[in-house]
């Protein structure tokens, strides 16, 4: 088993993270004409959706996903209590979201990516029932991991 590590998001990398929403936000405005702003709260799961639907918007499909799946996942650390982290290990370093301080993470950049690489269509992607199925997750594995920590 590969040794993992974290580390709180530098200044660059949370620029990065908010930058996924400022781009999601620019969409909204120029495609869909709309004063509507996403806040990182599960109000903008309606507007994401319509938007996964409607889309691609550029020619780089996996980027934008990502792009979404980051934008998803300030919803799921507001929802879920989650924070984010650099999440290092012997395959490199990504973007995850870490419930509490246990060894639980959440790599929403690459959640949307897998679902699409399994088949599932872009607009059938239920990111209502991911989070709920996500908080029935965590809530099964908390103890464990935390049994593991002691």
């Amino acid at each position: 088993m590969s040794k993992i590590a974290t580390r709180l998001p530098n200044a660059e990398e949370q620029a990065t993270l908010q930058g996924a929403t400022t781009w999601v936000n620019e969409i909204l405005e120029k495609e869909f004409k709309t004063k509507v702003r996403l806040k990182g709260t599960r109000e903008d799961i309606p507007t994401l959706h319509t938007m996964l639907s409607e889309g691609p918007y550029t020619s780089d499909l996996e980027t934008e996903l990502t792009s979404f799946g980051i934008v998803f996942g300030h919803v799921l650390a507001r929802e879920l209590a989650m924070r984010w982290v650099i999440y290092c290990d012997d395959q490199g370093s990504d973007y995850a979201l870490q419930y509490q301080v246990l060894e639980l993470f959440l790599f929403p950049g690459d959640m949307l990516i897998k679902r699409v690489e399994a088949g599932e269509e872009i607009g059938e992607i239920n990111l209502e029932v991911m989070l709920e199925n996500l908080r029935e997750a965590l809530a099964e594995e908390a103890p464990n991991a935390a049994k593991q920590r002691e």
